[in-house]
């Protein structure tokens, strides 16, 4: 263990005073000490996953976004069919409405 040449006093709110004395170590002091190195372990590591996470939402945004798009070009193919079917229901009800019209008069040219 290294050396120790740093005296301070410090003072610390119940809080965290509390998480300090349930941290494994003998005393305060290895306590403390234990606590600060454990963090200093685990910084990098986090630090690491962070940016490992903000890449993969960077993905997922970019995913949500293509969807987005497919989504929206779906919608306007939809609307194309609904709006072809509809002209085509328009177009049925002609053709009946001109066979009714043959039927009643035999004159005229469909046959």
């Amino acid at each position: 263990m290294a050396k120790k040449n740093n005296l301070k006093s410090v003072r610390l709110s119940d809080q965290v005073m509390d998480y300090v004395i349930n941290f494994e170590g003998d005393g305060f002091n290895q306590k403390f000490e234990n606590l600060v190195l454990f963090c200093m372990e685990q910084e990098e590591t986090k630090k690491q996953k962070i940016a490992f996470l903000d890449q993969q939402i960077v993905k997922q945004y970019k995913k949500l976004d293509a969807l987005r798009k497919i989504s929206s070009e779906i919608g306007d193919v939809r609307k194309a069919l609904t709006n072809l079917e509809w002209r085509a229901n328009d177009l049925f009800d002609l053709m009946d409405k001109l066979l009714e019209d043959k039927d009643a008069d035999p004159e005229l040219p469909f046959s």
